[in-house]
């Protein structure tokens, strides 16, 4: 079992959204923001990271098409086999959506989006890709008895073997008020599987996924695979738990998936 994503989502009465999740949601939350954000200008920081298994110039080409520099500089350590691009830009809320739009299907964006005036919508990522190794589940902590005292998720993680207050922390975003109709939005993007059990009135929600492998298929070309490649493009069968808990209450949702 793989340790998936985790989200939390908070609602103020006004309407405002405070979202913090682990990687591997920076791409959804990217999406929501940059889909939202309201008309002005806005500093770009961070990195763009090149997927496994994309070429680089697939990337180059996208980013050049957009406006971005070439500068790619090919990763370290960990992470030796991906390239990555400084952004360091002032830009308008439309160019930042076109980057996401572009680029957030074959490339990791580890962004930051600062507004020229004002506190919110601002969204900010850290900036590397974990290890595979934090990305696997690990034992539940033994919290201490006066930090379990105040988790407001203690039964939710002892329950389903998930600390969500050590998961979460790669990306937040605090928007600004919003209209039914975005926080409808929001609920479709990051729950389209639960058919309509989260309703917009919701003021907390904890979105956990469990990857379970069960079935490992060779790809059709195995014999012509030296040992590494066949590891790297071996096909896994499984399926996800999708874990919500909102407002106190649980649903599970399980989906299939091969890749």
């Amino acid at each position: 079992m793989n340790g998936g994503p985790v989200l939390l989502a908070k609602k103020a009465k006004n309407n405002v959204l405070s979202l913090n999740a682990s990687f591997d949601y920076e791409d959804l939350i990217g999406e929501f923001t940059t889909n939202h954000l309201p008309d002005g200008n806005y500093k770009l920081t961070g990195l763009i990271y090149t997927q496994p298994r994309v070429p680089l110039t697939e990337c180059e080409t996208l980013a050049n098409s957009i406006g971005l520099n070439s500068n790619w500089e090919q990763g370290k350590r960990d992470l030796r086999k991906l390239y990555l691009l400084n952004i360091n830009e002032d830009k308008k809320n439309s160019e930042i959506k076109e980057i996401y739009s572009k680029l957030n299907e074959i490339c990791t964006l580890l962004l930051n989006i600062t507004p020229k005036s004002g506190k919110v919508w601002k969204l900010t990522t850290k900036d590397k890709i974990p290890s595979l190794k934090k990305l696997q589940d690990t034992p539940m902590p033994n919290c201490k008895p006066d930090k379990a005292e105040k988790c407001n998720y203690l039964k939710f993680c002892e329950k389903n073997g998930i600390c969500v207050n050590s998961r979460i922390g790669f990306v937040k975003v605090k928007t600004d008020k919003l209209d039914e109709k975005s926080i409808k939005d929001f609920i479709d993007l990051f729950t389209p599987d639960f058919n309509g059990k989260v309703p917009t009135d919701f003021t907390e929600l904890v979105l956990a996924n469990q990857y379970m492998i069960e079935d490992f298929e060779d790809p059709p070309n195995k014999d012509k695979l030296k040992p590494k490649e066949l590891r790297e493009k071996i096909i896994k069968k499984g399926f996800i738990n999708r874990i919500l808990l909102i407002d106190k209450k649980e649903i599970v949702n399980k989906v299939e998936f091969k890749v």
